[in-house]
């Protein structure tokens, strides 16, 4: 029976903490990492339902793509999510910005539920990765973000400009940031999740189009790969948490 530590390392077979952000904190944060792991539940998110769902399920481990500790922790309350996470005593795993850049990792997870051919992968300078796509079929603005919604759900913001869709700079998540990489590679638009008005702004005055469907959307995909890859290498029992996007819309 595999413990917490084999999953951890297996993690680090295809995903190496080693090329996290110097400023994440991905990788084993609570509980015992020597502790005997028989079913795992997977999310995005570790949150209260998440911990609640796991204990109804009699999990052992918890493996998320977001972290629960970013920061650093100056106490540690009983209303706190970290007090709720440890007193459960179910082991926690996080694959955050060493998944974002890894092959099958979480771009990888995004193309193929929209059905993007990739074509190239460049570093951006904080050291992310954005992928250059090809869309099947060329098509408008206004189409490709009715297209991106139908498959990933919620909303989607795009860019107030006139553009044809041949090829996509995609980077899931926060990624609105990199619009001058998704320009060098000759990108008609940048997918991403997140994107602030100023985003907005600059893509417009550099002609490139920006497409937000949302932090939860883009890097969700993910999940199912995470859990496939685990659950084929381990004789575990493997289920993913009911999880949606935190953020609703009208």
């Amino acid at each position: 029976m595999p413990k917490a530590i084999d999953i951890l390392n297996y993690i680090d077979s295809f995903a190496p903490y080693s090329t996290a952000c110097e400023w994440d904190n991905t990788g084993f944060s609570e509980g015992n990492i020597n502790s005997e792991v028989k079913k795992i539940v997977f999310a995005l998110d570790i949150t209260s339902k998440v911990i609640d769902f796991a204990e109804s399920e009699n999990a052992d481990l918890i493996v998320t793509h977001h972290p629960l500790i970013f920061r650093p922790v100056k106490s540690v309350r009983s209303d706190s999510i970290l007090y709720k996470a440890v007193k459960s005593g179910i082991a926690h795993i996080s694959v955050h910005t060493n998944f974002d850049i890894a092959k099958c990792g979480v771009n990888d997870a995004l193309c193929a539920k929209l059905n993007l051919k990739i074509v190239d992968s460049v570093k951006t300078y904080d050291g992310a990765v954005i992928y250059k796509c090809t869309v099947k079929n060329e098509c408008s603005l206004a189409e490709f973000a009715n297209y991106v919604k139908e498959k990933l759900g919620g909303a989607v913001r795009y860019s107030d400009i006139d553009k044809k869709i041949s090829v996509v700079a995609v980077c899931a998540g926060a990624g609105a940031d990199y619009l001058t990489e998704a320009k060098n590679i000759m990108a008609d638009a940048l997918l991403t999740g997140d994107g602030g008005h100023h985003s907005f702004l600059d893509a417009n005055e550099m002609g490139i189009a920006l497409v937000c469907a949302g932090h939860f959307e883009t890097e969700n995909p993910s999940v199912d790969i995470m859990m496939k890859k685990i659950g084929e290498k381990f004789a575990v029992e493997c289920i993913k948490a009911p999880q949606t996007s935190p953020i609703k819309t009208v």
